[in-house]
């Protein structure tokens, strides 16, 4: 008797079930779910049964299925939980990502607001810049596990955030100042070249204790890259045109050690 009472209209059972009109009338066009019975006006009728349904797709929805994952589930009930023990370990490193990838979304806005708190100029060339850098902080360090001792990759990895908003604000007047150096045409061999160089070195190594080791291993990583055949690209802040102007920089200072010149000025 008590199954026959929980008989429901669309919007009745919307309303008790905590969801609303449009979401059942969707999942009735994706065949998530069917209600069978009708009254004498035409209209679907609600029970027990989609209650169970909709339960079971909320559920699938919180583990963070889509509609389509979760059709496939419910279609065969028979083998839905064997379906579900295959699928919920990929679903369980797909949640990590997600988290992980929201993880530093939320990092970036605390230090692009940090940022713009302390009143640096940034322009929208720049702040893209800077979001693609902390955009791509994870294949960064994937490399440096790749190439550097775990010693290092440690003191790469383990930054206080008041170091990276330091960091932050030290790359965005370097990134400032690489850009009017370009815009003036100054000269890759200039003094202010070599220090823009300097500068760049002393940034993205100060917070390492064996600088000395971290040289040799640097070399030995820039080695490995030219002998890849692959074509590898190290993410950067930079445009091609002033990766270009930096290696042209890079250059300079190794001419000028190996006349003696570097240094000695």
């Amino acid at each position: 008797m008590e199954n026959k009472k929980f008989v429901l209209t669309i919007s009745e059972f919307a309303k008790r079930a905590r969801t609303t009109v449009r979401t059942l009338r969707f999942y009735e066009e994706m065949e998530l779910m069917k209600p069978e019975r009708q009254n004498n006006s035409g209209h679907k009728l609600y029970g027990f049964e989609e209650l169970a349904r909709l339960q079971q797709i909320q559920a699938l929805k919180f583990l963070g299925y889509s509609l389509q994952e979760i059709k496939s589930l419910v279609e065969n009930d028979s083998d839905a939980t064997k379906q579900l023990e295959r699928s919920l370990p990929w679903q369980y490193k797909l949640l990590k990502e997600k988290r992980d990838e929201l993880n530093r979304a939320i990092e970036a806005i605390e230090r692009v607001h940090f940022l713009l708190a302390e009143g640096k100029p940034i322009t929208w060339t720049i702040l893209s810049s800077l979001l693609f850098q902390m955009e791509n902080e994870q294949d960064q360090l994937e490399w440096v596990k790749e190439h550097f001792s775990e010693e290092i990759t440690e003191q790469f990895s383990a930054l206080p955030i008041e170091q990276r908003h330091q960091m932050d604000m030290e790359m965005l007047d370097w990134l400032e100042t690489l850009k009017k150096l370009m815009s003036d045409g100054v000269s890759p061999e200039s003094p202010q070249a070599i220090n823009l160089a300097v500068r760049l070195s002393d940034i993205a190594t100060k917070h390492i204790e064996n600088k000395e080791e971290l040289a040799k291993q640097m070399e030995k990583a820039l080695e490995s890259v030219e002998t890849e055949t692959v074509d590898f690209k190290f993410p950067t802040i930079l445009s091609p045109e002033e990766e270009a102007f930096l290696e042209e920089i890079g250059k300079s200072i190794k001419a000028q050690y190996q006349s003696g010149q570097y240094g000695n000025d």
